[in-house]
């Protein structure tokens, strides 16, 4: 796991940071479950554990995420806005055309 900034990241460390986050997290509430199963007197202690154990990943997950989301609403604000200005030039150079072949 990275100790750096979401947005000094490349796309792909993020999704392969989250992935790996993910995988982390799973394999410690599976390990969990089977240890419950193994002493349900103590399952709500074990399950507690869990999440503390996974508290930090889960929300270095979630800024990663949060990161990647504002980038592509970033991306998409562009594509808009790109959009846009060409309509707005072919709509120009229609009228144009329009006012020189009459």
């Amino acid at each position: 796991m990275s100790a750096a900034s979401p947005d000094t990241l490349s796309n792909a460390d993020i999704a392969r940071e989250i992935q790996s986050l993910q995988k982390r997290a799973f394999e410690r509430y599976e390990d969990a479950a089977l240890r419950a199963e193994a002493d349900p007197a103590r399952a709500e202690v074990i399950y507690a554990q869990a999440e503390r154990d996974t508290a930090p990943w889960i929300a270095r997950a979630t800024a990663l995420n949060d990161e990647r989301v504002a980038r592509y609403q970033r991306r998409a604000k562009r594509w808009r806005t790109a959009a846009l200005v060409i309509g707005v030039v072919g709509a120009v150079c229609v009228v144009w055309m329009m006012s020189r072949a009459g």
